[in-house]
C-alpha cells in the first residue's frame, strides 16, 4: 500500500507540475507592419543546400521587405553559397574557424559585423516564415524589444514524432509558459536584437566556446542588463527540424541535452523531473497491473488517457504530432531518455557528438 501511495504521490505532482509548466504557451503575437525598422537578416549557414532555398524563397514572398539577406556560408561541403546567390543574398564565405569557436557562433558573429540594419534577426536556414511572419516579428520586436521564438515543429515523417518530448521540455525547462514566466534562456533558430544591445552584450564572441549558444547569449543579456521576451511560433513561423533522418534527429539533441539540463535552476529542474516522472509512471504501471490482472490497471488506464489528452492540447500548440505518436506517447518518451542517457555519458567523459560533420565536444 505505501508503494501504491508513492506511485500515486508521484503522478499527481506531475500533473500539477505540467500545469504550471506549460500555464500559458507565449504564442507569438499578432502584430502591425513596422516600416521604419531596417532588419538585417543573418542566417548561419553549413551545408543547407536543401533546406536554404525554401526559406529564401519565404523572405522573398514577405509583405514586409527586409534591409538585407546575409548568408554566411560557414565552409559548407554542399552548393549552400550558390543557392544564397542565386536568391541576390548577400554571402559571407567563411574558413579556418578560429580555435575555440564551436558551432554557429562564429558564422553568426560575422554575420552581424557585416550587417548595415539597425535591428539583427537570426534565422537558421530551416526555419520556415509565412508571408506575415517578418512582419508579426517586427511587430513584436516594436512592442517588447530584443525577442526569441520557439518556431511551431512541422514534423513530417514519422521518427521526426520523437521530437514531441523534447521540444515539451524545452519549452518546460526554460520557464517561458510558467504563471509567471522566467524565460531563462533564447531560442537559437530564431533571434532578434538591436545592433546596439547585441554588441553591447558581447555578441556570439561572448559564448564562442558553449555548445548551446542560445542559453549562453541569454546569460550575456541578463548581465548587461538587457531584457528579452520569448515566444512560440505558428504556422508564420514554424520549422522542420532534423529531416535528414533519425540519426540527425538523436545528434542534434544530444548536443544539447545535458548541457542545457545542467543549466536549468533547481526549482525548475525539479518541476520538470516530477513531470518526467508523472509520463513515465503511468504506462509503466498500466503494463505492471495489467500483467498481474490487479485492478488497480482501471486506475492506471485512466491516469494514462488523461496524460495522453493532456500531451494532444498541448502538443498541438507547439507542433504537428500525430495522434497516434500521442496515443503511444512511451515511444517518444524511451527515444528521449535514450538521447538524455547517451548525451550525459558523453558530457561526463569527456565525449564529442557529430553534427554537420564537425566533433563538437560537449560542455562538462
Amino acid at each position: 500500500m505505501t508503494g501504491f501511495l508513492i506511485e500515486l504521490i508521484i503522478l499527481v505532482l506531475g500533473f500539477g507540475a505540467a500545469i504550471l509548466l506549460f500555464w500559458r504557451i507565449p504564442r507569438l503575437p499578432d502584430g502591425r507592419k513596422a516600416e521604419n525598422q531596417r532588419i538585417s537578416i543573418i542566417i548561419p549557414a553549413r551545408n543547407e543546400a536543401l533546406t536554404l532555398p525554401l526559406l529564401l524563397g519565404d523572405l522573398a514572398r514577405q509583405n514586409l521587405i527586409p534591409f538585407e539577406t546575409i548568408v554566411v556560408n560557414d565552409a559548407s561541403e554542399d552548393e549552400t553559397a550558390a543557392i544564397a546567390r542565386s536568391f541576390d543574398a548577400m554571402v559571407l564565405d567563411l574558413r579556418d574557424k578560429p580555435e575555440g569557436w564551436v558551432g554557429k557562433s562564429w558564422a553568426c558573429q560575422q554575420g552581424a559585423q557585416a550587417a548595415k540594419g539597425d535591428v539583427l534577426l537570426f534565422l537558421d536556414a530551416d526555419v520556415r516564415l509565412g508571408p506575415d511572419g517578418l512582419s508579426r516579428l517586427a511587430a513584436a520586436y516594436a512592442a517588447h524589444g530584443a525577442l526569441s521564438v520557439q518556431p511551431y515543429h512541422n514534423t513530417q515523417k514519422i521518427y521526426e514524432q520523437g521530437s514531441l518530448i523534447f521540444n515539451l521540455v524545452q519549452i518546460a525547462a526554460n520557464g517561458s509558459a510558467l504563471p509567471r514566466p522566467v524565460d531563462l534562456g533564447l531560442y537559437g533558430p530564431v533571434v532578434a536584437i538591436s545592433r546596439a544591445d547585441y554588441f553591447a552584450a558581447g555578441g556570439h564572441e561572448s559564448v564562442k566556446s558553449a555548445v548551446v549558444e542560445d542559453l549562453a547569449l541569454a546569460a550575456c543579456l541578463r548581465r548587461a542588463n538587457i531584457p528579452f521576451r520569448i515566444f512560440v511560433g505558428d504556422g508564420e513561423v514554424s520549422f522542420r527540424m532534423y529531416p535528414a533522418g533519425f540519426r540527425s534527429l538523436w545528434q542534434g539533441f544530444t548536443k544539447n541535452m545535458a548541457t542545457g539540463a545542467a543549466k536549468t535552476p533547481a526549482g525548475l529542474f525539479l518541476l520538470v523531473v516530477l513531470f518526467l516522472a508523472s509520463l513515465t509512471s503511468a504506462p509503466l504501471h498500466l503494463i505492471l497491473s495489467l500483467a498481474r490482472g490487479e485492478p488497480l490497471a482501471l486506475l492506471y488506464g485512466a491516469l494514462y488517457a488523461f496524460w495522453v489528452l493532456a500531451l494532444f492540447l498541448v502538443g498541438r500548440r507547439i507542433g504537428r504530432y500525430r495522434p497516434l505518436a500521442v496515443l503511444f506517447y512511451p515511444l517518444p518518451l524511451l527515444v528521449f531518455f535514450g538521447v538524455f542517457l547517451h548525451s550525459g555519458l558523453l558530457r561526463l567523459f569527456h565525449g564529442k557528438v557529430m553534427w554537420k560533420g564537425r566533433a563538437i565536444p560537449l560542455e562538462r
